[in-house]
């Protein structure tokens, strides 16, 4: 430093030689700002953190004593409930084993396998409708198509052999509907 002063003294510096000073004391100066910036931003961050989690942190509080006896007798009744509901569902089920029943006359249960039967016609016919229709669309349509001869030919003979099914059911259901013995018969399958 001496040398540096007699040199400063002794003869007058270049202007590069001046420039040369005044950046090495300004980067002496950049770097002191930045690290003193740089602990600015980290007591910054660390108080803003601090002030968040005191904001949305919830503190957990130890449950008192008298809040853990009031949770251990509403358990008690709790359980207390759950074993009076669990005798009736028991008393209930045993009620619904032994109970027969109703018991219907031969009259109404002659009359309910009628209406039983005239549903299970009804459906029957709807479904023969059905296959008709399906019939006739695919006999249109093999009409449209050259070469379709063989296909329309297979499922007519799988429509026929449904819609033969279902006229056979229909007659075993008006026969089950006006049989004077229906109320012990059972239609077949």
């Amino acid at each position: 430093m001496s040398r540096d002063s007699q040199e400063a003294s002794s003869e007058p510096l270049s202007d590069t030689q001046r420039l040369a000073l005044l950046e090495k004391d300004r980067r002496l100066d950049r770097i002191i700002l930045l690290v003193v910036v740089a602990l600015l931003a980290i007591v910054l961050a660390s108080w803003l953190t601090w002030g968040f989690m005191s904001l949305f942190g919830e503190e957990e509080q130890a449950p008192s004593r008298s809040q853990v006896e009031a949770l251990q007798k509403q358990l008690v009744t709790l359980e207390t409930q759950v074993a009076s509901q669990a005798l009736q569902v028991a008393q209930l089920e045993a009620l619904a084993r032994n109970k027969p029943g109703p018991a219907a006359s031969n009259g109404d249960n002659r009359e309910s396998l009628q209406q039983v039967a005239r549903m299970l016609i009804a459906q029957e016919q709807s479904f023969q409708h059905s296959l008709t229709a399906l019939k006739n669309g695919m006999r249109d349509l093999a009409g449209m198509i050259v070469g379709s001869r063989s296909w329309l030919d297979d499922y007519n003979e799988a429509l026929d052999k449904s819609l033969a099914e279902s006229q056979a059911r229909v007659e075993q259901l008006q026969q089950w509907a006006t049989d004077k013995d229906s109320a012990t018969a059972t239609p077949s399958p």
